[in-house]
């Protein structure tokens, strides 16, 4: 394994979900303590819980302490196939449009000996469930709210640029989970017969989006293959509506007309956790693949934009930015994204499943975030001839 990054101490950064009328004080605590991603958009950042079917938009005065929570209902945007949560995995903000994208996985109970007595939990592990609404994988149209920096979500909006109305879109959904994307993949020669495994044990899981117009990055946390981390590449076109919402396809775009492009990285072992394109690069959160407590590494992958084939990418050609801290049983770093402030250079700012206690302020709703500096990018790593 490569040798650790010496990291920088991070500012802390609150995240604030109090005061707004449609939540209850419950349902605040369970997001702060279960956030799964966060990108940001000029003073607003936008945050989701793996628990429920909502975005969280939260604003800035300061900089120093984002609130104002307003939540956004998915089903406001989208016809999901079931009631119920979505297990948002992935947000990606990309000009016009906040990208959203679920687990894709399955998910074995989880057993509690302690509770339930050794029979019913052997009986949980053997349960093995499907729920549909993982399988999404759309955008949302980004407008202007204010002058200052505040955007909101809206099911249409004019283009800037004078073009086509933008339209809330999503790939087609059915009620047994399955989209097209998971339909090809079932065939995949690597990865077909992971979609079949839980994501607890190696299965397929998406965790972490990138996009820039119709090109979309997800990043796998699992399967990890001998070692090797998945990238997947997309490619998308609006179609006809499908209900509330415009509809998307994926365009064929691998080398044998797959409608998706496969990439292999070495990330000592470690799954993909999150993904935020920075300039033509890719920075990726790495960390363990499965229920683990271990090493989280903030990864980039140079001039990723500019590549058109599939790819297997060894470590001496990713930069090891550095090592994000972790806790034994907490502070489990889930989301991450560039962060950008007037007249402050660039840093990362990351938000933690089971935050530890520290974190949390004393009225149930607040939650602190770390905000790394990010060290200056080194020189382009050549690619082996």
């Amino acid at each position: 394994m490569a040798a650790k990054k010496q990291t920088p101490k991070p500012q802390r950064i609150m995240l604030d979900f109090h005061h707004h009328e449609g939540l209850a004080g419950d349902l605040e605590e369970a997001i702060r303590n279960d956030l799964s991603v966060i990108k940001q958009s000029g003073r607003c950042l936008w945050t989701a819980s793996d628990e429920t079917a909502t975005i969280e938009r939260l604003t800035t005065e300061d900089w120093k302490t984002f609130g104002r929570h307003t939540p956004y209902r998915l089903a406001d945007f989208f016809d999901l196939p079931v009631e119920g949560e979505v297990d948002i995995e992935g947000l990606s903000v990309d000009g016009d449009y906040l990208w959203i994208c679920g687990s894709h996985s399955l998910k074995r109970k989880k057993p509690d000996p302690d509770e339930t007595g050794a029979e019913e939990a052997l009986e949980r592990l053997t349960r093995v469930e499907c729920e549909p609404n993982r399988y999404l994988l759309g955008r949302i149209p980004l407008v202007r709210e204010s002058e200052d920096g505040v955007h909101a979500l809206a099911r249409s909006a004019p283009s800037g640029d004078g073009g086509a109305e933008l339209r809330a879109g999503r790939l087609k959904m059915d009620a047994k989970g399955s989209n097209a994307l998971s339909k090809a993949l079932r065939k995949d020669e690597h990865l077909g017969r992971f979609m079949a495994i839980p994501s607890k044990d190696n299965g397929f899981d998406v965790e972490g989006i990138s996009a820039r117009g119709d090109r979309v990055f997800l990043g796998m946390r699992g399967p990890v293959l001998r070692g090797w981390a998945v990238l997947l590449e997309l490619e998308v076109a609006e179609k006809g509506s499908v209900g509330k919402a415009a509809g998307l396809k994926l365009r064929r775009i691998g080398p044998c007309g797959e409608r998706y492009r496969k990439h292999f990285l070495d990330l000592d072992g470690l799954g993909i956790r999150e993904l935020s394109l920075e300039g033509d690069d890719l920075l990726i959160l790495a960390g363990p693949t499965m229920d683990l407590d271990g090493p989280v590494v903030l990864y980039r992958w140079h001039d990723v934009w500019n590549q058109r084939e599939e790819t297997v990418i060894p470590r001496t050609r990713l930069e090891r930015v550095m090592d994000i801290p972790y806790g034994t049983g907490f502070d489990h770093a889930e989301g991450a994204t560039l962060f950008e402030r007037p007249g402050e250079p660039p840093a990362v700012l990351v938000v933690y499943d089971n935050p530890g206690p520290d974190r949390l302020d004393a009225d149930g709703a607040g939650v602190a975030a770390d905000l790394f500096p990010l060290p200056p990018k080194k020189a382009r790593i050549p690619a082996m001839s």
